[in-house]
């Protein structure tokens, strides 16, 4: 039986005693008053009411108060897990080595396909197999919660690895329930600091949950968002500018930015590692506005031939606030908006297309280009690219680098005459040798970038070289 459970029931039940208790005390009060004060005992109509009156308001509170003991129940009503606030507070008490996060990502296909009672059939499967298979690993006081629909929290007093293996064979195990196919992926993290559970949450939504993630010492994690925080506060980000060869010309005239953040302990880290963060702390638009306001100054600074293309999120795009900031800083400038050149990319096609691309359309208004980022990656570039007129396309760097590949090279080769018949720039990164340069001039792609072109440069070697 899981723990939540059998924590529910001693809850209820002593919840039962404490009403129950001082209520049959009372009625034995009454009654000793009524009738056993005196040897002759006749019962009255008013005894008889107020005996009445006394059991039934007994059992009414008694009821009344089993009822509230089920509204504020420690139980998921569908698993039997602890509900999320429940977790929460027997975690703070019972201090697990382990907090783990078991997602069911295909639960919603489930349950179209399956129905919904079906569905909460397999939950409940999932739930006591768990905790049963846990068991025979010898985990003991096993904390099951459900944190949202779709994901499961889990409190293990047991190592970090010990739990990684335990449930990579429990996925593999459970792969299937009653001929339905689950979709599982879990994330695992020591629970070294009191922020593990909001940490490990963040940190899954942040990925889509779309991979495992193993986190060894949750307290460094931590650490690394407060650095973070701080270097965005003040705007300690180092740019490198990569160059885009014409191919037409052979002139350089654009530049790609690439953004590292330096931390108080000069460490440099990537996007990659800091991003996530960023955006799950709700930082993104400020992160954004200090690049705006980087690249705009830099290219104030340097000749008006060049351009200077990069990155911003889609989520600061779509903000009206971002988005005046945003221009008033380019305007503020004073240089050319076409000199400015902002990439976009998303895995997913936005929900509200219309008006987005009713934005987009009001930035190119402003002179400010638009390109389309890492395209061909994912279905949402087709589905952009089929109502925008983008500016450039910037080719995921898969094409570059299979383009050896007979596949390959001719969906990219029908994706440039598409371009080319749109009037859109193209561009193909990751460009490192002179046999994939004189390939992609044959197949007349517009610009090249790659270490086979040149080699990046650092703000202050761009601001020499064109200021």
């Amino acid at each position: 039986m899981l723990l939540s459970t059998l924590l529910e029931r001693e809850r209820r039940f002593k919840i039962a005693l404490r009403a129950g208790i001082p209520a049959l005390l009372f009625i034995f009060v009454i009654l000793y008053i009524l009738f056993f004060q005196d040897t002759n005992i006749v019962v009255s109509i008013k005894d008889s009411l107020v005996v009445g009156a006394t059991v039934f308001t007994t059992i009414y509170f008694i009821y009344f108060m089993i009822e509230l003991a089920t509204k504020g129940t420690l139980l998921d009503k569908e698993t039997d897990g602890f509900n999320q606030n429940a977790f929460i507070d027997i975690v703070k008490h019972k201090k697990p080595k382990t907090i783990a996060l078991l997602v069911i990502k295909n639960l919603e296909s489930i349950g179209e396909n399956y129905g919904y009672e079906n569905l909460n059939l397999t939950l409940n499967h999932i739930i006591d197999s768990l905790d049963i298979f846990l068991a025979q690993y010898g985990v003991k006081n096993i904390i099951i919660g459900r944190y949202s629909r779709s994901k499961f929290i889990l409190a293990l007093d047991k190592d970090t690895k010990d739990i990684e293996e335990i449930l990579n064979k429990f996925t593999q195990n459970y792969h299937s329930i009653k001929n339905i196919e689950i979709d599982y992926i879990f994330s695992v993290i020591a629970n070294n600091h009191k922020d593990s559970i909001r940490k490990i949450i963040n940190l899954m939504d942040t990925e889509g949950i779309k991979k495992k993630i193993i986190v060894k010492d949750s307290k460094k994690e931590i650490e690394l968002e407060e650095a973070i925080k701080e270097a965005l506060k003040s705007q300690s980000l180092s740019f490198t500018f990569r160059p885009l060869l014409n191919s037409s010309t052979n002139i350089i005239d654009i530049y790609t930015t690439s953004i590292k953040m330096i931390l108080k302990d000069q460490r440099e880290i990537l996007p990659r590692v800091y991003l996530p963060i960023i955006n799950r702390l709700g930082l993104g638009q400020i992160y954004d506005l200090a690049v705006v306001k980087q690249v705009a100054h830099t290219a104030s600074l340097i000749d008006d031939s060049i351009s200077l293309s990069f990155n911003l999120s889609p989520f600061s795009i779509r903000d009206k606030g971002f988005l005046k900031n945003a221009l008033d800083i380019i305007h503020r400038e004073e240089i050319a908006p076409n000199r400015m050149i902002i990439e976009i990319y998303e895995k997913n096609t936005h929900h509200n297309m219309t008006n987005y691309l009713k934005i987009l359309d009001n930035i190119r208004s402003k002179g400010i280009r638009i390109s389309i980022d890492n395209f061909g990656s994912s279905n949402s570039s087709f589905d952009y690219i089929k109502y925008f007129k983008f500016d450039m396309v910037q080719f995921d760097r898969d094409f570059t680098k299979n383009i050896d590949d007979t596949n390959t090279l001719a969906m990219f080769n029908s994706l440039l005459k598409m371009c080319n018949e749109l009037n859109i720039i193209t561009i193909a990164k990751w460009v490192d040798d002179d046999k994939k340069i004189e390939k992609l001039r044959k197949l007349n792609i517009d610009y090249m970038q790659g270490f086979g072109i040149k080699k990046p440069i650092s703000r202050k070697e761009l601001i020499i070289k064109y200021g």
